[in-house]
């Protein structure tokens, strides 16, 4: 899938909002379980990460178990997800109740 968008900023697979795992998992709950933070750099350019060019070139597998009805032996076969949470939590947004 090369539509993965990811607003975990904080995630070490966030290219300029893209995924760029080769694999992710999305949990029965709709976590995201590949979502692995990054540590926190204090410094005066924390928005760097804002300006990275986003990266559509990785076309990343993605494992679901969700009752969604994007999913499908358990992996995703829709065209396209979106990936958000709070803090130290990574959701997809894209899920769909079967």
């Amino acid at each position: 899938m090369k539509d993965l968008k990811c607003g975990k900023k904080s995630c070490k697979y966030n290219k300029g909002y893209c995924c760029c795992a080769r694999k992710i998992e999305v949990a029965k709950s709709t976590d995201c379980l590949t979502f692995t933070p990054t540590e926190k750099n204090q410094s005066m350019f924390e928005a760097g990460s804002d300006f990275v060019k986003a990266d559509y070139s990785v076309d990343t597998a993605v494992g679901c178990n969700a009752d969604c009805i994007f999913q499908k032996e358990n992996r995703c076969v829709a065209n396209g997800i979106t990936v958000m949470g709070e803090s130290n939590t990574a959701n997809c947004l894209t899920f769909i109740k079967d």
